[in-house]
């Protein structure tokens, strides 16, 4: 009569469960690393999108502004001020827009989907 060793047993459950934990661990790490890489390529190309927006839509500003002002040098360097005076803004609140982006991405990073 063959002794079961219940230690023994148990000792290669324990392995099993381990290693179906980890290949979990795999498969959440991959699935998560495709949603960030999605979000960042989808994100990439509308910054992309919306910087051209900006370049043609900032060239007829200041054409507009210079043909009302008489120049159009002047319509460029009033157009070429604003986005001058948005980054000098955002030195200002430089500390609130570091944490809130540090917020935004550590709950996309750890967002659930299940």
């Amino acid at each position: 009569m063959k002794e079961d060793n219940p230690t023994q047993k148990s000792i290669e459950e324990v392995k099993k469960l381990a290693s179906s934990y980890l290949e979990l661990f795999k498969v959440k790490s991959a699935k998560k690393s495709a949603q960030v890489a999605t979000g960042a390529s989808y994100g990439l190309l509308t910054v992309i999108l919306i910087i051209m927006s900006f370049t043609f839509f900032g060239f007829a500003l200041a054409f507009f502004i210079g043909e009302l002002l008489g120049s159009i040098a002047l319509g460029f360097v009033i157009v070429g001020a604003i986005p001058l005076a948005t980054l000098l803004l955002m030195r200002l609140f430089n500390r609130n827009i570091t944490d809130y982006l540090l917020n935004f991405f550590t709950r996309l990073m750890t967002k659930n989907d299940e």
